[in-house]
């Protein structure tokens, strides 16, 4: 790509732009997600019903996300897409932001640059992230705050950037329980180089402790006196065996898991790490490091501690397979690495055009699966719902054995469990077979039919028009809907 060589990149001006960049950016991709579709896809679904400002909810998450949401749904008049996608890409943002200011105030305006670049080339946040997840993104910020509030404290901020650190570490353990392994990753780092162990754990550090005290103690009682499942329920996933591993599932060991977790990091920040030393090879001489090499020492071993850590657990609990996601707080700071470790010269031109190639590419990508596939959250819910209407008016509590299915024509009815309760059970499964028996178990002992069978067939709504088949039967019960959240 010698082509796109030309004078040497003005790194400040790009810097200067960079936050009105990245806002335009998400405005634009908000904008998409409202255009493709009004209805929720799995991830977004699980938010139905869970919005009450309780302190745990049984899809075994903390409840910082379940509150932002409410806060977006009370803001745009309860619009679900909209509040929905306005909090994720709020986030996504927010973790732009994050990486280029933290990069730059530790590194310089190239280093911020080039973490923002790096992000193109990690596929949960350049492609998971416009179109789905949800905690994730979350507690990916979060973590990336963290280092934020230490290039704070490196910078000499004082207090308050213990208060950022305090906030930030609280926002992560109300986000995602996952981000405990980040935190004390990076608190052993810390403790292991010097310099960051004096700067860090100084008398101001207090602050830091009370505030993640005071905000994460209410989730602590809370979790205490729920049930284990409502806690703990996202491990059960750890469990689900990896067809490709198969041949490796020894008992009472991990070892297909521990191979499960090498190949999600592969796929996490793989691409980003080969991208980034391709770009260097151009360079003679290849440009040292960027930034305090302390710090890079510390989010070096973070990772590495992280990383060893996760092994150790799926080692030894005998887990068999780890998505990429769960890994996100223990990888977030990569893209801050990259740029830190592997400063480009002459490849920087070539990476500024490749990222922003792909952060076109994956909006347009997400866009085509839309409009030309058949993804979930353009099943024609809306036909269903008003079947369901025109059949009989009265609200009723929709259940489904998806939840994305039942969440979806529930906000369209505006019925339970989007809010609201009723004595009434419609049950929805799609094609037209009978409702399975699983589907049925979650009906109260005493619900009984108050209506036939009813079949609905309509396109999707795209431009694929592939037809979709629902049914529906109406039940009436005085007992509660057994709770379904049970999250993406």
């Amino acid at each position: 790509m010698a082509a796109l060589d030309g004078p040497e990149i003005n790194w400040a001006w790009f810097a200067r732009r960079a936050p009105r960049i990245i806002a335009v950016y998400i405005i634009l991709v908000l904008a998409l997600r409202l255009l493709l579709s009004r209805f929720m896809e799995i991830d977004e679904a699980q938010f139905v019903g869970a919005v009450d400002f309780s302190w745990i909810y049984s899809n075994s998450h903390p409840p910082l996300y379940n509150w932002l949401v409410r806060l977006a749904l009370e803001l745009t008049g309860w619009n679900w897409v909209l509040s929905l996608a306005l909090v994720r890409l709020s986030l996504l943002g927010l973790y732009h932001w994050l990486v280029f200011d933290t990069a730059r105030r530790l590194a310089g305006d190239r280093a911020g640059v080039l973490a923002l670049m790096a992000s193109a080339f990690l596929p949960q946040i350049v492609w998971m992230s416009i179109q789905t997840t949800a905690h994730t993104v979350l507690v990916i910020a979060a973590s990336i705050g963290m280092i934020h509030a230490l290039a704070l404290m490196r910078s000499g901020k004082g207090n308050i950037a213990y208060v950022w650190f305090g906030v930030w570490a609280a926002i992560g353990a109300l986000a995602k329980y996952n981000f405990f392994i980040f935190l004390i990753s990076f608190l052993v780092a810390a403790l292991f180089t010097p310099s960051i162990r004096r700067q860090l754990f100084s008398r101001p550090f207090w602050i830091s402790i009370a505030i993640f005290v005071v905000a994460f103690t209410p989730v602590v009682i809370a979790s205490l006196k729920a049930p284990l499942a409502a806690t703990a329920g996202r491990m059960a996933k750890l469990n689900q065996p990896a067809e490709y591993l198969g041949g490796i599932d020894l008992p009472y060991i991990g070892l297909d898991g521990f191979f499960s977790l090498i190949v999600s990091a592969v796929l996490w920040a793989g691409l980003a790490f080969i991208v980034y030393i391709i770009g260097r090879t151009r360079d003679h001489p290849r440009p040292p490091a960027d930034g305090d090499a302390d710090v890079r020492k510390l989010l070096l071993r973070t990772i590495f501690i992280g990383m060893a850590a996760f092994a150790l657990l799926v080692l030894v609990a005998d887990y068999h397979s780890v998505a990429q996601r769960y890994m996100a707080p223990i990888l977030a700071p990569t893209a801050i690495l990259l740029a830190l470790y592997l400063p480009q010269i002459l490849g920087a031109r070539n990476l500024l055009f490749l990222s922003a190639c792909m952060f076109v590419v994956a909006p347009v990508a997400f866009a085509s699966v839309a409009l030309f596939g058949t993804p979930r959250f353009t099943f024609p819910y809306d036909a269903v719902s008003s079947a369901i209407r025109a059949q009989n008016p009265a609200p009723a509590s929709i259940l489904s054995n998806r939840q994305d299915d039942a969440a979806n024509i529930a906000v369209l009815l505006h019925w339970p469990p989007e809010r609201g309760s009723a004595s009434d059970i419609v049950i929805v499964w799609q094609d037209n077979d009978a409702p399975a028996e699983e589907l049925l178990a979650q009906l109260p002992a005493d619900a009984l039919p108050t209506s036939p069978v009813t079949r609905v067939s309509a396109p999707v709504r795209n431009f694929s028009e592939e037809l979709r088949t629902f049914s529906f039967q109406r039940f009436s019960s005085r007992s509660l809907v057994p709770d379904q959240s049970s999250g993406g």
